[in-house]
């Protein structure tokens, strides 16, 4: 038997992700936010989807630190499930340099950092990678990613359209969005069909032959007349 001094202890999965919501769980390799790992959100819902993915962590005690990404509505991402108490604000006024400092400065002290990487942050890519490798925190950069950005899982939201006008009269109660997930961490590609967010403004899953005929969920109750919107565009 080799000696306790070289064993490797095996922490189970569960351990090594933070929680995300019953939603998004199939759309990650396990099931969860693997510590360490960058997962990049793209397409018109990208910060929708983005406040989605961490609100399950935060709400179990993660603190969440939101670097240079000035279009997130704060009503939106309470109504979102994500308690704002735990969650950190960081301007980035500069160039890439600037805001890989601030990212790696926030790894030091969050488990969840959600970011817009700017043009040219490729060249600081592996400096962020080591801190977040040795600090065991989540990478949660949306929109269009620099080519040099490598993400362990890319979700994008693709059929993005938002519901409650019907016949052209109403009021908008949801945002529904087809979200695929890939990756160089993913065995095969997959999809799910998403109100991002629904009419009670949170993420949730959305069955196919359950809106009524003016495009509203027939099995939601207590819709708000309307939801905040989360991303500036789309």
């Amino acid at each position: 038997m080799l000696p306790d001094a070289v064993l490797t202890p095996i922490v189970p999965v569960r351990d090594r992700c933070l929680p995300v919501d019953d939603a998004l769980a199939s759309l990650l390799p396990d099931g969860g936010l693997r510590r360490g790992h960058v997962v990049g959100c793209g397409g018109p819902a990208a910060v929708s989807l983005a406040v989605g993915l961490t609100a399950s962590a935060v709400s179990a005690g993660s603190w969440l630190a939101v670097v240079g990404v000035p279009m997130i509505g704060v009503e939106a991402v309470a109504e979102m499930g994500v308690p704002l108490e735990r969650v950190v604000s960081v301007d980035v006024g500069g160039g890439p340099g600037e805001w890989a400092e601030r990212v790696a400065a926030a790894i030091d002290g969050f488990e969840v950092v959600l970011t817009r990487p700017p043009a040219g942050a490729e060249r600081y890519v592996r400096k962020v990678g080591h801190r977040l490798q040795a600090r065991g925190a989540v990478l949660v950069p949306v929109g269009p990613t620099t080519p040099g950005i490598s993400c362990d899982v890319e979700l994008s939201t693709v059929a993005v359209e938002w519901v409650g006008t019907g016949r052209g009269a109403g009021h908008l109660v949801g945002r529904s969005a087809r979200v695929r997930s890939g990756g160089r961490r993913m065995p095969r590609p997959v999809e799910a069909d998403l109100w991002l967010p629904g009419p009670d403004g949170r993420i949730a899953r959305r069955e196919p032959g359950v809106v009524d005929s003016d495009g509203i969920d027939a099995r939601s109750t207590g819709a708000h007349d309307e939801v905040l919107v989360l991303d500036r565009a789309g």
